[in-house]
C-alpha cells in the first residue's frame, strides 16, 4: 500500500493514514462511534478531527510526532488540502479494491448410468 501525504500551508509534509488506530483516536477524542459516521454526512469539525487523527497516526507510522493540536492543524489546511484529504480518506476507506476470496463453486454432480 502506498503512503499518502499532505503538504500543509507551512510547508510541512505529513503522512495521512486512516486506519483502526486513527479511528480509535477519533472515537476517544469525540465520543462518537464508528456507526455515527456511516450515514455519509459529516460536518467540517468532524472532518477536521478525522484529518488530524489520521495525520497523527501517519506521523507515528513514520516515526515522528505531529506536534500540533487539532485547531492549529486545521489552520494549516487550505481548501486544496481539504479536497486532497477528502480524496485520500475516500481511497483509504474504499473496500472495493480489496481482494475477495474466490467463491467456491458447486461440486459438480456426477451421474453414472447403469447399464
Amino acid at each position: 500500500m502506498k503512503a499518502d501525504y499532505l503538504t500543509l500551508t507551512d510547508g510541512r509534509r505529513v503522512r495521512v493514514e486512516f486506519n483502526m488506530n486513527a479511528l480509535d483516536m477519533f472515537v476517544k477524542v469525540t465520543g462518537k462511534e464508528m456507526s455515527d459516521l456511516t450515514d455519509g454526512k459529516a460536518d467540517v469539525g468532524t472532518l477536521r478531527t478525522i484529518a488530524w487523527c489520521s495525520a497523527k497516526e501517519g506521523e507515528i507510522i513514520e516515526g515522528r510526532e505531529l506536534g500540533i493540536d487539532e485547531i492549529h492543524f486545521g489552520r494549516l489546511m487550505n481548501m486544496a488540502n481539504i479536497i486532497e484529504f477528502s480524496e485520500i480518506l475516500a481511497s483509504q476507506s474504499d473496500t472495493g479494491h480489496q481482494k475477495k476470496s474466490p467463491e467456491r463453486g458447486r461440486i459438480p454432480r456426477i451421474f453414472f448410468r447403469k447399464g
